[in-house]
């Protein structure tokens, strides 16, 4: 994800989709640091990641939806 938004333009979310993946990352990250943590905290640990990750891609299709909405830009093609 981190990759796709270095292609994707600024104003189409591209820093939603990054903080998506940063989060991702940042949650591998933990659970390689601690293993063998109880049940418990990975189901929160799960669940936070999962409430951070849906608000990031939510707000990008807010964002994408307002993008789509305006209408096509100026000098760009209609598609056929």
């Amino acid at each position: 994800m981190v990759g796709a938004s270095f292609q994707l333009k600024g104003d189409h979310g591209r820093g939603w989709l990054a903080v998506g993946g940063i989060v991702s990352i940042i949650y591998g990250v933990l659970l390689a640091i601690a293993p063998l943590i109880g049940a418990i905290v990975l189901t929160w640990w799960l669940g936070a990641y999962a409430f951070v990750f849906g608000a990031a891609l939510i707000a990008l299709a807010f964002q994408l939806k307002a993008r789509k909405d305006q209408g096509p830009s100026v000098g760009t093609a209609q598609p056929a």
